[in-house]
């Protein structure tokens, strides 16, 4: 038998899983204060305005670093129209989408969890609750991307930059 007979351990995932448990178990023991704190921010009347802000600033900082990057860049709509008209239509694309799903995430939650306010008539529950998942979805991409582009822009990758072998 070897030495080492322990399992090699991801401790990513296992930060990640005790995080997610220690969630669960807080929000199962708290439902009414998370659900009060979950309404609160999506009615938050600066909600709609600081994601257009932090999308803006994610997608300025990821032009700055495309515009610096030269022949190395490969956006979107960059071939025919350039850094800035490809990082100008991503950050509209996005604020638009995560401000757009805030507000469908904000009728649907307080409609269906807590009943005082009817955002959405004649819209049977499945319907609703499919509007839940499509924004739901949208918004975490919308952010999720926003953050991706200012992360791309800020960490330097390690890699050197690829030269042609000549015969």
């Amino acid at each position: 038998m070897g030495v080492n007979m322990l399992p090699k351990v991801n401790y990513r995932l296992l930060i990640v899983f005790v995080l997610l448990l220690v969630l669960a178990i807080t929000y199962i023991s708290e439902q009414k204060y998370y659900n009060q704190l979950i309404r609160t921010f999506l009615e938050w009347k600066q909600l709609g305005i600081s994601l257009w802000a932090g999308v803006i600033i994610c997608f300025v900082i990821h032009w700055l670093s495309a515009r610096q990057s030269g022949n190395e860049y490969t956006g979107i709509i960059y071939k025919h129209f350039g850094v800035f008209s490809d990082s100008a239509f991503a950050a509209i694309t996005y604020g638009l989408a995560s401000t757009t799903s805030a507000s469908i995430l904000k009728g649907v939650y307080v409609q269906q969890l807590f009943g005082d306010v009817v955002y959405f008539n004649h819209i049977e529950s499945l319907d609703i609750y499919s509007m839940l998942v499509v924004s739901l979805f949208l918004f975490g991409y919308s952010v999720w991307a926003s953050f991706k582009a200012v992360w791309d822009a800020i960490v330097l990758s390690s890699s050197e930059k690829a030269e042609p072998v000549y015969d």
